[in-house]
């Protein structure tokens, strides 16, 4: 209720404060409301001046005018101690009116204008203390593969327990996961930040200043597939989306290469050494089987089927070498190579060809006479045409007079199949030597594979203890040529029916191996093949009467060392090459984008993140552009009714505004977007702070309480 004098006429009503009314009433009302004394003469009575909107308190009897067609509001108190409608004449009230110029509430808010202190929203992916560390830990990774790539090589990889290399076992997947994952996270964070660049390019753009819709408004690359979405921003020029989005297909490469970055070898691996017993000592075994000869008749079988069948070595034999035998440490490995050093004898068989001089004998039988001389040795032989073939291996008779156990010996070999007759004979003179050597023996079968000679054997070798009777008497160095043996006594039959089985084996096995030869038995006269069919022959059964006749049964401790397969984890260097390549391209390219799109945002100063309805309403509404769309939902629509248009964003409201707008001309100007990133940096604190400064002048103050001297 408003208080009116009561000799005052009723006065008309005034209008409700939302709705506009013509001047000439308000005009009207404030000459029927000012009191006559003050129209006369506002000094009168020395009562000073009301401030501008407040009215005297009228005399007493106050009438009270219901005529208002609505209810008035409230009038609060001018001061503290004064309640409403006081009668106190020093008190005034004030009354505060609508604005009548708009009818449009809305319209009265006015856009807020931003300054320097409002914090700006940036996508955590784009902020420097997310995208600075990953930078660094994708570099950090690349160097920690290649050099964990380096140790992989030089240790051969890292040991494991268990079998994990089978793909169905649990253990596969535990070591083959983690990087997986790692992987998985890395790709994901670049998504993440490709995905946030997207999202802002439409407002960068637009705050680039001049942007055409299907650049802007209409533009949405988060919903395009990521293989196709590089295309469609190098359409547009917006170069760092492309970048991005071909980053984001090569991190896609991180899992299958993270996947393929561990693998399980089996890799011949030293274990450590171990100790175990050496079986024999080089000495003089003159056992009873080397008086009976069945040591040297079994050599000679083998022999014989060795070079027929092509047999492999016997164990602790190999080539020339026989070792003495010692334990294998089965217990460790089933399979493997021990490396050991031991003592050898080396057996030389010597052979060599000479000439045969042939000559026919006249007494018309056919047979021949056969005679060759070598080195002080010589021997002759008739052969009767008695059958095609014949063959042997005799003694000859040499000046030095050998003893017949350590003589010479020769293999010779005829033939009738031809005409004239061929003949073949081979010279041997078998010796030992005896080595320290370094030998490799397989563990499965005892094989030796390989012989290293480390020095002659001597009297302060390592088993050592039984070799006098070798190098020195009886034997003196020297070789039994297993043909011929001095008995000590009167021998049984059956040891010289051994003695002539093994001269008939031996040379029985040169001419059967002859002849399945591939150049046949008359090839092989031809060609000279029995020289080394017996060299091979003599060899082979030399050795082995050296493992029963110039070694003894002893046990001495013998360290060795095994070699096997063991399980380790390897990293592929493949792997590891490509992957380090592409982590490397993403921190190079990540921080790059980082540093230009900071530059390329830096006029964009949003304050939530978009996105969401409200969002697109808080910066698009009551706009012309927002005009512009109203009732139109239809895909088509919003494109036609927005194409030949430009638009930006006002950065002192964060507001779009269209061309012709007003506030447009405020919104970026599209002008030096092609400068140095660096130049845009360095400017970019200072120009935004003037352009913000100038933007967001102060508004004249509107008083809701009397104001003081000092406050005009």
């Amino acid at each position: 209720m408003i208080l009116l004098p009561s000799s005052a006429k009723p006065l008309p009503p005034l209008p409700p404060p939302s709705q506009s009314y013509p001047s000439a009433v308000y005009e009207e009302h404030a000459q029927l409301w000012s009191p006559p004394a003050a129209r006369s003469s506002p000094m009168q009575n020395d009562v000073l001046p009301l401030p501008k909107g407040a009215l005297s308190v009228p005399p007493p009897t106050p009438t009270f005018v219901d005529r208002l067609p609505y209810p008035a509001p409230d009038s609060p108190p001018s001061t503290s101690s004064q309640r409403l409608l006081d009668p106190d004449p020093s008190h005034v009230q004030f009354a505060t009116y609508p604005d009548f110029t708009d009818k449009n509430p809305s319209a009265q808010v006015s856009p807020r204008v931003y300054g320097d202190k409002d914090p700006d929203w940036v996508p955590w992916p784009l902020r420097p203390y997310f995208w600075i560390p990953f930078v660094i830990i994708l570099v950090v990774g690349a160097v920690g593969l290649e050099v964990a790539l380096h140790f992989s090589n030089k240790n051969q990889g890292w040991p494991t327990k268990r079998d994990i290399g089978s793909e169905t076992g649990v253990l596969h997947y535990v070591y083959t996961l983690p990087p997986v994952a790692v992987a998985a996270i890395v790709s994901a964070l670049w998504t993440w930040t490709d995905f946030e660049i997207k999202k802002m390019q439409p407002y960068v753009d637009l705050v680039h200043g001049d942007s055409p819709p299907h650049r802007s408004l209409l533009l949405d690359y988060t919903r395009i597939n990521n293989f196709i979405v590089w295309t469609k921003a190098a359409y547009n020029r917006h170069w760092l989306v492309v970048l991005a989005s071909l980053m984001v297909l090569i991190s896609l490469l991180f899992q299958p290469l993270s996947a393929a970055l561990l693998s399980v070898k089996d890799t011949w691996l030293p274990l450590p050494d171990v100790t175990r017993e050496n079986l024999g000592a080089i000495g003089l075994n003159q056992s009873a089987q080397f008086q009976d000869l069945t040591a040297f008749l079994t050599a000679a079988g083998f022999a014989s089927a060795s070079v027929l069948y092509s047999l492999p070595d016997p164990p602790f034999i190999h080539g020339q070498y026989t070792i003495a035998p010692f334990e294998l440490p089965r217990d460790l490995a089933s399979n493997g190579t021990v490396i050991a050093n031991t003592t050898a004898v080396k057996s030389d068989s010597g052979c060599r060809p000479v000439q045969v001089s042939m000559i026919q004998s006249l007494d018309g039988s056919g047979s021949w006479h056969n005679s060759v001389n070598s080195n002080d040795c010589n021997i002759s032989w008739v052969v009767e045409k008695t059958t095609e073939n014949l063959f042997g291996v005799d003694l000859p008779q040499c000046n030095s007079g050998p003893i017949s156990q350590f003589s010479p010996v020769i293999f010779w070999f005829f033939t009738y199949e031809t005409t004239p007759p061929k003949a073949s004979a081979t010279f041997c003179f078998p010796t030992i030597s005896l080595f320290d050597v370094n030998v490799s023996v397989e563990l499965a079968n005892g094989n030796l594979s390989q012989v290293t000679e480390l020095r002659p054997f001597s009297s302060s070798s390592n088993f050592s203890s039984f070799s006098a009777n070798v190098t020195g008497s009886p034997l003196f160095g020297r070789a039994y040529n297993g043909i011929q043996f001095n008995f000590t006594s009167s021998p049984d039959m059956f040891a010289l029916e051994r003695q002539n089985a093994t001269r008939l084996q031996l040379p029985a096995a040169v001419f059967q191996a002859a002849v399945q030869s591939p150049q046949g038995l008359i090839g092989s006269f031809d060609a000279g093949k029995f020289v080394d069919l017996s060299a091979k022959v003599y060899t082979t059964y030399l050795t082995l009467i050296a493992s029963s006749v110039y070694f003894l049964s002893d046990k001495e401790p013998l360290t060795m060392q095994l070699k096997t397969f063991q399980n380790r984890v390897w990293l592929s260097p493949i792997a590891v090459h490509i992957l380090t390549a592409d982590m490397l391209l993403l921190a190079i390219c990540a921080c790059l984008i980082h540093i230009y799109h900071r530059a390329e945002r830096r006029r964009l100063r949003l304050r939530h993140e978009p996105g969401t309805i409200a969002s697109a309403v808080s910066i698009g509404a009551q706009t012309s552009m927002g005009q512009l769309l109203a009732g139109r939902q239809g895909r088509e629509e919003i494109r036609e009714v927005l194409s030949n248009r430009k638009f930006r964003i006002d950065p002192r409201t964060m507001k779009i505004v269209m061309e012709g707008e007003e506030g447009y001309e405020f919104a970026t100007s599209p002008m030096g977007r092609g400068r140095s990133v660096f130049a845009a940096l360095q400017a970019q604190g200072a120009r935004g702070r003037h352009f913000l400064a100038s933007s967001s002048s102060r508004r004249p103050f509107v008083p809701n309480s009397p104001r003081s001297k000092d406050d005009v």
